[in-house]
């Protein structure tokens, strides 16, 4: 694994997980059947295609959050101000992008299991690399994806997923855990 650092928090890992792990999620990700991806807002989920287009899959995997987290621990802020790093939201989403299908310049969403157990940094792990646009771009820096490259970013960092302008891009995604060391003492 090799680390590649471009400021602002935001950091890669490339060679994070195998091809064999990549082709078998993206294998197991279109036997579970992706659906049109919405946009969280205030008000609840909703149907923007101006700003998000791809498919998505929302899943539950424990067991694949404690085996992703051993990888990734050593490379996570151990802490943030008063957050103590506990692990991986259990809670994944494959996104599938198929040529013209983009995600808008946005931020990502915090996801609080309970007050004390809160996310801060946003974990995407690119499943392959056999398409082309695609790039996650950031307002200072553009990262091509690569097969088995993870990608950790704070959730309040403005970025967006570009076109796809052929082959179809997966990424898996889910969110890096912190508890709150200030209110357990």
């Amino acid at each position: 694994m090799e680390l590649n650092n471009y400021g602002a928090g935001v950091f890669g890992i490339k060679n994070f997980i195998t091809e064999e792990e990549c082709e078998r999620m993206i294998f197991t990700s279109e036997q579970m059947g992706y659906e049109e991806a919405m946009v969280q807002t205030g008000t609840g989920m909703c149907m923007f295609k101006e700003i998000r287009n791809n498919d998505r899959i929302i899943f539950d995997d424990k067991a694949l959050a404690a085996a992703i987290f051993e990888r990734a621990k050593l490379f996570l802020p151990a802490e943030l101000k008063e957050w103590r790093l506990l692990g991986l939201n259990e809670r994944f989403r494959f996104y599938r992008y198929e040529p013209g299908q983009y995600f808008k310049w946005h931020k990502d969403g915090n996801y609080a299991r309970t007050e004390d157990e809160v996310s801060f940094l946003t974990l995407l792990i690119y499943l392959n690399g056999d398409y082309t646009g695609g790039s996650t771009s950031f307002r200072w820096e553009t990262i091509q994806p690569e097969k088995g490259m993870a990608l950790v970013f704070p959730h309040m960092m403005l970025h967006q997923g570009a076109p796809v302008e052929s082959g179809v891009k997966y990424v898996l995604r889910t969110d890096v855990m912190y508890k709150n060391i200030a209110n357990s003492q």
